[in-house]
């Protein structure tokens, strides 16, 4: 092992050269009023949700609406879905609940091409 020489052990305004910078300070986020937020996020919700057959969005139909189950054709991960699910009441309006069932386009025209053969088994038990 080499040996040390005395002077490189003392601390000299040299090493502090070497110290890395300090991170670079954050930006201040900025204040809004309390309007502004307001007034953003009904613009968003506009654009988000455009009304469709009895305060639905665009793509969506009531099955029941007694019962609040929907039928809507939306897209997830760029690819299309037939989604059937039961709504309840949150604190903004309708909400999708947990109870459905999201069908791809292939899924879908499965279903269609059995409506004959399942309408045949209901006319059977009733």
């Amino acid at each position: 092992m080499p040996k040390r020489d005395a002077d490189s052990d003392s601390l000299s305004s040299d090493s502090d050269q070497d110290a890395p910078a300090p991170p670079p300070k954050k930006k201040e986020k900025t204040k809004e009023s309390a309007a502004d937020k307001e007034s953003r996020k009904e613009e968003k919700k506009g654009s988000e949700r455009k009304s469709g057959s009895g305060g639905l969005e665009e793509g969506a139909y009531w099955l029941d609406e007694k019962r609040m189950r929907r039928i809507q054709v939306r897209q997830f991960k760029g690819k299309p879905l037939i989604d059937i699910r039961e709504l309840y009441m949150g604190p903004k309006g309708p909400a999708p609940g947990k109870k459905g069932i999201s069908l791809s386009v292939t899924e879908w025209r499965e279903l269609c091409d059995l409506m004959e053969n399942i309408d045949e088994e209901i006319q059977k038990i009733t």
